[in-house]
């Protein structure tokens, strides 16, 4: 239980860590920004002015980290993002061995030694939206 009571707040810090990456041109803030989920969807001759990728862990929901993202989108000024896709990854695992022995006599003086191990993996999932952000013409 005491470990749940440590382990909690990190787990609360973590979920809310989405993470925004962007490349691109900058403009003045907008203030709405269209979604599209294929770029035969924007409209044409809209220009590429630059590229966006939300990451987080697992439990994020991949609603906020797309909220996050079409604020970013605001902020740089774009006037649309065609979302790319989700896609979830492995970023580490991490492997704990233990290991223990026991050394008992038995009646006729002989030594036997038992020896005991257990192991256990963990491995942090994540997930990764990817974006183009637009400017109309």
């Amino acid at each position: 239980m005491k470990k749940l009571c440590l382990l909690l707040p990190l787990l609360l810090v973590a979920a809310s860590c989405t993470k925004i990456d962007y490349v691109g041109e900058e403009y003045p803030p907008t203030n709405h920004v269209d979604m599209y989920f294929s770029m035969a969807d924007a409209p044409t001759g809209a220009k590429v002015m630059g590229y966006i990728v939300a990451s987080a862990p697992d439990m994020v929901s991949a609603e906020k980290m797309q909220k996050k993202m079409m604020e970013k989108a605001r902020v740089k000024g774009a006037d649309g993002i065609v979302i790319e896709g989700l896609n979830r990854y492995q970023a580490g695992s991490n492997t704990n061995y233990s290991e223990s022995s026991t050394q008992k006599t038995d009646s006729k003086g002989k030594t036997k030694t038992t020896t005991s191990g257990s192991s256990s993996t963990s491995s942090e999932e994540k997930k990764e939206i990817k974006g183009t952000l637009l400017k109309y013409r």
